[in-house]
């Protein structure tokens, strides 16, 4: 029963069933909102529910990674998406901005813990997720359902077959982190001289304030599983 350790136990509408196929898989999301109870009110509202939301202080884990979670979009013909072994981390945050470092210490941890109990490469097969364009879809995402079903790694929610959403739009320096960081068993940054971690922990937080107002995709309005 893989419940992350240091993750905060928030079940809010159970798993979509058990796992049909595939490679254990990490899906990252962004909120599209700037707190994880406004997060979970949206999913309890449309049962799009994540394995897990994670904010600058907090991991929730919602779902137990041994079974599906709701948030991808599945038609009802075509490749599985939630319950092809994607194991779904929501970022308390934006697609159109960059993302608090606070958050992304959080979310590597997580991955770091992933990647250990369900054997997860830290590799992004589709490429890396493409960063915002002003705000904006950057557009020109690979949602190669051949990489989805047959590799094992991390995605953006823009590399995932079927879905339309561009999230979660991280920076080359945020993607880079994300995979790059290590922690101590109490949370600690191990590797903070590794040229790709001290990039983003050197990051003036002046610049995670853009100028302009992020293109906010409608979230979990139009996803998940019943």
């Amino acid at each position: 029963m893989p419940k992350c350790p240091f993750a905060t136990w928030t079940p809010i509408s159970g798993p979509s069933g058990s796992y049909t196929s595939g490679p254990f898989k990490i899906v990252h999301h962004t909120t599209e909102g700037s707190s994880a109870s406004g997060a979970m009110a949206a999913f309890r509202a449309h049962k799009s529910d994540p394995h897990f939301t994670v904010d600058g202080t907090t991991i929730f884990q919602h779902v137990d990674s041994d079974q599906a979670a709701r948030a991808l979009r599945n038609q009802p013909e075509g490749v599985q998406t939630n319950r092809d072994r994607a194991i779904q981390i929501e970022v308390v945050g934006f697609a159109g901005k960059l993302k608090p470092k606070a958050t992304l210490k959080q979310v590597a941890r997580l991955c770091r813990w992933l990647e250990a109990a369900h054997g997860i490469p830290r590799v992004w097969p589709s490429g890396p997720p493409k960063p915002a364009v002003a705000g904006g879809d950057p557009g020109g995402h690979n949602r190669s359902a051949a990489n989805w079903t047959t590799k094992g790694g991390h995605y953006g929610h823009c590399h995932v077959p079927e879905n339309i959403h561009w999230d979660p739009a991280y920076s080359a320096m945020e993607a880079a982190f994300m995979l790059a960081a290590e922690f101590s068993a109490s949370g600690t940054i191990t590797n903070s001289t590794n040229p790709m971690v001290k990039a983003l922990l050197d990051r003036p937080a002046a610049l995670g304030m853009a100028a302009f107002a992020p293109q906010v995709m409608d979230d979990h309005s139009d996803v998940g599983e019943p």
